[in-house]
């Protein structure tokens, strides 16, 4: 079932709550500036959690629908499982993406291999938490793309052990963030939860790697254009100190206003 969080009510009703203790409160002559009273804008993060969609080894191919307000679609995901890894890919759909550069191995050239970034939940667009470097290959590089692929290690030329992107096989959660970047949902951040079973031997020689599979287990976005923490469900609303300095010092402006009078 599709979850849709918004701040307007909760903001609402906290402010509410915080301006009766206000009332009975002394009015103290603050100086508050202006900017502290204007509201935050309304965000809302749609997200659908509990899903169990297994791509590859002993799974079926899917087309996962991301919807928005009232239910409607704002874009697909399409995951297919390729034998060596799993295609995520979309319609104005935007990866956090890496390359991985393998060395080159007997009777074979060197080839470039392209993923998602997993990530750790709260990670964001901009503030990934990993580094080249916690990768294998050489010449590792981060960059915006098309796709964010899941690969197994299977290859028919190049010198990748299993699991180039560290995904293990122990149930771990993992993130891949995502940008619309057409359609309703044009600006919006997102993330693609899943685990992995990434296991077997590395084929070098043609062929595909049958044990290795990954479970997608959700997605959100926010359509406020703000940059969402991977696994985050539900919007962000002010902390209890803030809303309570908001409408404590509304009261307070209120109370030098009657003195002046």
């Amino acid at each position: 079932m599709t979850q849709k969080s918004t701040t307007r009510e909760s903001t609402r009703d906290r402010l509410a709550a915080y301006a009766s203790l206000a009332r009975i409160a002394p009015a103290v002559p603050l100086a508050i500036p202006s900017m502290m009273l204007v509201a935050e804008a309304d965000a809302t993060v749609y997200s659908q959690t509990g899903l169990s969609l297994r791509i590859g080894a002993g799974g079926a191919n899917a087309t996962l629908t991301i919807t928005g307000a009232g239910g409607a679609p704002v874009g697909q995901i399409s995951l297919q499982s390729s034998g060596s890894y799993v295609a995520i890919y979309g319609l104005n759909i935007t990866w956090q993406a890496l390359t991985q550069r393998t060395q080159p191995v007997p009777n074979a050239a060197a080839t470039t291999w392209y993923g998602g970034i997993p990530v750790n939940a709260g990670a964001k667009w901009n503030s990934l938490g990993r580094t080249t470097g916690q990768f294998t290959g050489s010449n590792c590089s981060f960059l915006p793309a098309s796709r964010g692929d899941i690969n197994f290690g299977s290859s028919n030329a190049g010198g990748f052990n299993d699991d180039p992107q560290g995904v293990g096989n122990n149930g771990d959660t993992w993130y891949l963030l995502f940008q619309f970047t057409g359609g309703s949902g044009s600006g919006g951040y997102g993330w693609l939860s899943f685990t992995a079973n990434v296991v077997g031997t590395t084929i070098r020689s043609g062929g595909s790697n049958t044990a290795s599979y990954i479970t997608i287990t959700g997605w959100g976005w926010d359509d406020s254009g703000a940059t969402i923490g991977a696994g985050v469900t539900a919007s962000a609303v002010p902390g209890g100190t803030g809303l309570a300095a908001l409408a404590i010092g509304a009261a307070g402006l209120r109370g030098r206003r009657r003195g002046r009078n």
